[in-house]
């Protein structure tokens, strides 16, 4: 990993324009209260107090229509919630201990991991590290880096390599991987894009074609129109979005098509309408969006095993739910200039359970921002957000009522 950073750094050193060097230092801090059946309650410490670091440091560069980019991260985990997941993960009722990324499945292994203690983990990586060319009408860029497609303003149902959480609480950076991209600009103004992205297997640390993902997208800039098809995981993908102005607000549609080991055609779809506006002379932002899951699954009680096609998605990471049809709504509210609250809801329309996340976003002075706020989850026992019913147990597996502060420092 030394070596290829020394040869990153050289590259952005030998352009003609100095590289733009900065990055952030972020502080996260959690408590989470769990009832006493949960399963969390019985092996780890009840409330859980956690800490999380996130360190990034960014070099980029830019000479005639060359570029380059490297991404330095820390990331350290370390508290309650930390001695728990380990416990759970020994006593089989999780598969993974862990809840920092690693390279299992990218191309190149640029993680290492740090501390790995009871209470404590922690990895340091790279995760932007590429080289790339753009003119008029190409953009070509190869090595590890993050894609984005589709409409999804809460779920994803196009965008499947690396998306975030609906409940995530930060957004700025999406995890990288390795792949080749490029972007051909028609005179019209449409583009065609294209991703190769090879992947081990995570058992075998050989490249399979099984693992990895090829994708083409289109995009009609004058009707808002997209056409994406894809090879991913073995299986074909054939997606279709839409965005278009409904009176002052913004109405969009993504629609995947994908196909089974059994050979059956899945659909998952995500719609939404957001809308700005000025309320109480404060300028407002809302959005309500619905999305159907073609892999959820449609009864509480196969939650903790699921389906092998749902449970091998959230293993990858491309998809955070259990069941099949959900509706989300936030708002975003400019208190003043420097503060914005922004309650979301996500509501599980199969099991009636659902989960409140009330924040706020505080930009405390010129490099320094706050972020703040509480997550509850509400439901029967044996709902998604309630509760997922342990087999065998009087417990159940939650995610708790968790207090949440994030500090960041931008350079």
């Amino acid at each position: 990993m030394i070596v290829r950073l020394l040869a990153a750094l050289l590259i952005l050193v030998s352009f003609e324009t100095p590289a733009v060097v900065g990055g952030h230092i972020q502080l996260l801090p959690t408590l989470t209260d769990y009832q006493t059946d949960d399963i969390a309650a019985v092996y780890g410490d009840n409330p859980a107090f956690d800490q999380a670091l996130d360190l990034r440091l960014k070099a980029e560069g830019r000479s005639a229509g060359w570029e380059g980019a490297i991404h330095y991260e820390l990331l350290a985990l370390g508290g309650d919630g930390v001695a728990t997941r380990q416990a759970l993960a020994a006593a089989g009722w999780i598969a993974n201990s862990s809840g920092l990324p690693n390279d299992k499945r990218r191309l190149f292994g640029l993680t290492r991991r740090i501390v790995d203690e009871d209470r404590i983990e922690s990895v340091h990586r790279i995760d932007r590290l590429t080289l790339g060319y753009s003119s008029n009408q190409w953009v070509i860029r190869a090595g590890r880096q993050a894609v984005s497609w589709g409409n999804g303003l809460a779920f994803q149902a196009l965008d499947f390599i690396n998306p975030f959480a609906p409940l995530a609480i930060n957004k700025d950076y999406k995890s990288g991987d390795d792949l080749l991209y490029t972007q051909y600009l028609f005179e019209s103004g449409n583009d065609l894009q294209a991703v190769v992205l090879p992947r081990r297997d995570p058992v075998t640390g050989e490249v399979e074609s099984d693992q990895s993902t090829v994708g083409v997208r289109f995009h009609a800039m004058e009707s808002e129109f997209d056409l994406q098809l894809a090879w991913h995981y073995g299986e074909p993908r054939l997606g279709i979005g839409l965005a278009q102005p409904v009176g002052e607000a913004v109405w969009r549609f993504d629609l995947d098509l994908s196909r089974n080991s059994e050979g059956e055609w899945l659909t998952t779809l995500v719609t939404n309408l957001d809308y700005s506006w000025v309320w109480f002379n404060h300028n407002t932002y809302g959005y309500l969006e619905y999305f159907h899951s073609g892999v959820g699954e449609n009864s509480r009680s196969d939650y903790l095993l699921p389906d092998s096609e749902l449970s091998a998605r959230i293993a990858r990471g491309e998809l955070y739910t259990l069941a099949q049809d959900y509706i989300a709504a936030g708002l975003n509210v400019e208190v003043t200039p420097l503060l914005q609250f922004a309650p979301i809801v996500l509501l599980n329309l199969n099991d009636e359970s659902g989960a409140l996340q009330m924040g706020f976003n505080y930009d405390w002075g010129e490099n320094l921002q706050l972020l703040g706020g509480v997550s509850l989850p509400w439901g029967e026992r044996g709902s998604e957000f309630g509760g997922v019913t342990v087999p065998t147990t009087p417990y159940y597996l939650s995610a708790g009522r968790q207090l949440y502060l994030q500090l960041g420092y931008f350079f």
